[in-house]
């Protein structure tokens, strides 16, 4: 189970070193990537570098719980494989990344913060082995929960104190089993520290401003931007824009405000994937996105007005003119009963 974050006091500026982003990323190698393929193209390759992940993660989730130590080795290629689909066009893995399902939200949920962290990383310029070691840092943030209770993560209701504390746990757990294992120390100090936050109110070592490492404050984002969008046992998911607007209040507060605008930049306000409703009532889900498109990403639709499922699915671009066909709001992943995951 995620803990919900709380709005805590902010701590004493005074005690947080803050380092402005542009400083920090001055003293790394950085590069200027382009958008060089289309999204139907590219969707192809990221499933496929998507589903080899996944059908690792579950080899090691049966390694870590016979209490073996995993091949992470293994992951490598695949994981290169999509660094390198991000690189050429972020929309494909960000609509992957969007997929959800109930029955499979631990395993989704880390290969989502993978793909988010590495989508993060090219919008900040940073180099591909970098990206390599920021999606390998998403993969395994939350490797140390393979070895919590089933009824704990499952749990419905609020957490008790020595629940509370049992989950925490899970930092440590995965430490445990990443140790002595050929991992960049940037990938162990992002497990270590992606549940610090910004003001110092974080764990497990109240680690504040810039002194938690990069990797880790990229991973404390995207894993709590995808915890907030996912169905879990004990919430529904909100829609992204309530999501964004969420962490947008927590700038500067739980999360650096540079890496939050930075991620908010690229993923964009109606990312690959999202279902939305239309000023006519139709409703469509986002089929790509490209930077600079700002509000208007190009549609299909999927229900009509009257939210009957069309027998031929439409494809709408919107034009932003005065009059026209625009959308309304962002939708929950899961309205009006649909499957995103059947809907391509």
């Amino acid at each position: 189970m995620i803990e919900q974050i709380q709005q805590p006091a902010l701590a004493d500026k005074q005690k947080i070193t803050s380092l402005p982003l542009h400083q920090e990323l001055a003293q790394r190698d950085g590069a200027d990537y382009q958008i060089s393929t289309d999204i139907a193209s590219e969707l192809r390759v990221a499933t496929l570098a998507y589903l080899s992940i996944q059908q690792e993660f579950n080899r090691i989730g049966k390694a870590v719980k016979a209490n073996t130590k995993p091949d992470i080795k293994r992951l490598d290629a695949f994981v290169q494989a999509l660094v390198e689909s991000i690189i050429r066009n972020p929309a494909a893995a960000v609509w992957l990344a969007r997929l959800k399902s109930k029955s499979s939200y631990a395993h989704r949920h880390c290969i989502s913060c993978a793909i988010l962290s590495c989508v993060m990383g090219r919008q900040l310029g940073l180099n591909k082995d970098e990206l390599f070691q920021l999606a390998l840092s998403g993969l395994l943030i939350d490797i140390g929960k393979l070895n919590l209770p089933d009824a704990l993560l499952r749990k419905t209701t609020d957490l008790t104190n020595a629940e509370r504390a049992e989950t925490r746990s899970h930092i440590q757990l995965g430490l445990s089993i990443l140790e002595d294992l050929p991992l960049p120390v940037e990938v162990l100090s992002a497990v270590r520290h992606h549940h610090e936050r910004f003001n110092g109110c974080g764990y497990p070592h109240q680690l504040a401003g810039t002194d938690i490492p990069l990797y880790a404050r990229i991973a404390g984002i995207v894993d709590c931007y995808d915890a907030m969008t996912s169905p879990r046992y004990y919430a529904t998911p909100i829609p992204h824009s309530e999501a964004i607007l969420k962490m947008a209040g927590w700038r500067s507060r739980l999360f650096q405000k540079e890496l939050v605008d930075t991620f908010i930049q690229a993923i964009g306000l109606y990312p690959p994937g999202s279902l939305v409703e239309l000023t006519n009532g139709e409703v469509a889900v986002v089929s790509d996105y490209k930077a600079g498109m700002g509000r208007k990403p190009k549609l299909t639709i999927i229900l009509d007005m009257n939210k009957r499922r069309l027998s031929k699915k439409k494809v709408l671009s919107l034009s932003g003119k005065e009059g026209t066909i625009d959308i309304a709001k962002n939708l929950p992943p899961d309205a009006y009963n649909l499957d995103p995951e059947a809907l391509f």
